[in-house]
């Protein structure tokens, strides 16, 4: 996979920045993909209150329209099952803001076309506006901030859905539609990032070296939905700073769930060392992951991984502001 563009030195620089067709039009994007996005979460609740009101004959929708939120909520990474680099691999892939949903299977097997998420939200958005819903601008009052390469990761904690209409009512296919866009609006803002077309990676937004891409998991634990945002970055192994330097890897995830709070990580991967530190926000949930600790680290040589260091740590880390803030609240 290529590494995501960089953005020119010019564009860094003081003076008036040399201006592509597709940075001005990044540019045009950015603002209204940032004022009409929303979590994920926020979709996944939707559909999942409208899956169970159909369950229990509180309300009706099309068989397609069913057919398609089973669809996107079998997308989710699944954390009632073993989590495993397979499994965490095959989420990457069908995220939706890499565009490998439908790339062969490692082994050249041939495979059915598996649509990625924005895949299946494109065709879900479609068929919503053939049964009659009709797509129209809104402002979510409360956003998590746009993922970045430069700032920590956030974490997204699950989300309480807005309700459902009784019976057949046309407003549930309109607020599933509200919804999709405003998720479709994240994922692209967050392409754009991953482009370098964001306007996040300039001297101003950290002096850490920004990360190579970073994309949002969604996670299902039992009938709700959290997001898992997730940064990767790679250093040296051939660069032009040292031609010899053995490749480190880095990754930065955010969780944020019910049963144990705000979590944030870091993992580094160098000299065949495994590294990890865990910034845990609740007091009961360090002291439980505390008494695992040797547990963990049995599991990390089992697998065959040199664990060099596991760290928890009380409290999150401190985190560069994102440019449109850490939450935003249209209401205020």
């Amino acid at each position: 996979m290529a590494t995501p563009g960089q953005p020119s030195n010019a564009s860094q620089g003081g003076g008036p920045a040399a201006s592509t067709p597709v940075q001005q039009a990044a540019a045009a994007l950015r603002q209204p993909l940032a004022e009409q996005q929303a979590s994920l979460g926020n979709l996944f609740a939707q559909i999942g209150s409208l899956m169970s009101a159909q369950a229990a004959g509180k309300a009706s929708v099309p068989d397609a329209v069913q057919k398609a939120m089973q669809q996107i909520l079998g997308l989710r990474l699944n954390s009632g099952q073993p989590i495993t680099g397979q499994s965490l691999q095959q989420a990457v892939r069908l995220s939706g803001q890499g565009g490998e949903g439908r790339l062969p299977s490692p082994t050249g097997a041939q495979q059915s076309p598996v649509p990625d998420l924005k895949t299946a939200l494109l065709a879900f958005r479609g068929l919503l506006q053939s049964l009659g819903a009709e797509p129209a601008v809104r402002f979510p009052a409360r956003q998590p901030a746009p993922a970045s390469r430069s700032s920590g990761p956030q974490g997204q904690a699950p989300q309480t859905s807005s309700g459902f209409w009784a019976g057949s009512a046309p407003q549930n296919l309109q607020s599933l539609l509200q919804e999709t866009d405003a998720a479709l609006a994240r994922m692209r803002l967050t392409q754009l990032t991953n482009a370098g077309l964001a306007g996040d990676d300039g001297p101003q937004a950290t002096a850490a070296k920004p990360m190579d891409s970073v994309l949002e998991l969604p996670l299902a634990l039992g009938q709700d939905t959290a997001v898992m945002q997730m940064q990767i970055g790679r250093d040296g192994g051939g660069n032009s700073v040292d031609e010899d330097e053995e490749p480190a890897w880095r990754l930065r995830f955010a969780l944020d769930l019910t049963a144990t709070g705000p979590l944030e990580a870091a993992v580094s991967l160098r000299g065949g060392g495994t590294y990890i530190s865990l910034w845990v926000d609740r007091k009961e949930t360090l002291d439980l992951l505390s008494g695992l600790q040797e547990t963990m680290e049995a599991a990390f040589a089992d697998a065959g991984l040199d664990l060099q260091e596991l760290r928890f740590i009380r409290g999150l880390p401190p985190k560069t502001a994102a440019k449109y803030g850490a939450l935003i609240n249209r209401q205020s």
